[in-house]
């Protein structure tokens, strides 16, 4: 599984904070770099988000490896999505995302089903019928 990372290692001595390195989207899909600054309670909050994020991330990858989920609901998660939002990028309803979290259901998806989760991933079809 891939670390999800971030760098509060840096204090700025006259500011008294923490630098960290945030990568977010922009408007047309690409990575972006913003570095900011922040005071230790909010270095924590971050830190806990992290490792709520890691836990639940690890859970939806168990369910997966227990048949009990495919491998679109772990990608959902990896990815910090949620249902409805899954539904957008792929341009499919909501209903049949959730459909699609069932592995028989899963196993009987179509090719291009498959890609159109692939993209929303960043993931090669083959990549995204297994996870590590």
């Amino acid at each position: 599984m891939d670390e999800l990372k971030f760098d509060y290692k840096y204090k700025d001595p006259e500011h008294g904070t923490h630098r960290e390195l945030f990568y977010s989207l922009d408007k047309d899909g690409n990575y972006e770099k913003n570095v900011r600054f922040h005071d230790d309670s909010d270095r924590i909050f971050i830190e806990q988000f992290w490792d709520v994020q890691k836990e639940r991330i690890e859970a939806a990858r168990q369910l997966v490896v227990s048949g009990k989920k495919s491998p679109i609901y772990y990608y959902m998660e990896k990815n910090l999505m949620d249902p409805m939002t899954l539904s957008s990028q792929v341009s499919i309803s909501l209903w049949r995302v959730k459909r699609h979290f069932k592995p028989t259901v899963f196993k009987k998806l179509k090719e291009e089903t498959l890609a159109k989760y692939a993209e929303a991933f960043k993931l090669k079809v083959d990549e995204l019928k297994t996870i590590i």
